[in-house]
């Protein structure tokens, strides 16, 4: 290396603040300000991943009996609400007519 470039860059390395040093007080705080507010909100999100994970896996955990919302009463209200749509006859009638499409037809 150049014997006058070293004293040089000695110098500068010297007096190189770092950059959070060379702003202002007021702008420093600000800038310290946000990514402790940055840091908080990660810590935050980890802190609700874990919470709600754990939650997740409690609910799995839980064997639930039998629901009792849908009694036989509200099946047949449903069947009779959706008698105009459901298909008639035995599922085993239906058949494939075209492979390319997922049309289908009933025997019958």
């Amino acid at each position: 290396m150049n014997p006058t470039v070293a004293p040089l860059l000695l110098a500068i390395e010297e007096s190189a603040e770092p950059l959070i040093e060379q702003l202002d007080p007021p702008r420093r705080a600000a800038v310290l300000m946000a990514i402790l507010a940055l840091v908080l909100l990660g810590l935050a999100l980890v802190a609700c991943a874990m919470i709600g994970g754990r939650w997740v896996r409690r609910l799995a955990r839980d064997r639930h009996g039998p629901t009792t919302l849908t009694t036989h009463v509200e099946n047949q209200r449903l069947r009779t609400v959706l008698e105009p749509i459901l298909p008639t006859g035995d599922a085993a009638e239906t058949k494939i007519i075209r492979r390319a499409s997922d049309q289908t037809i009933a025997d019958g």
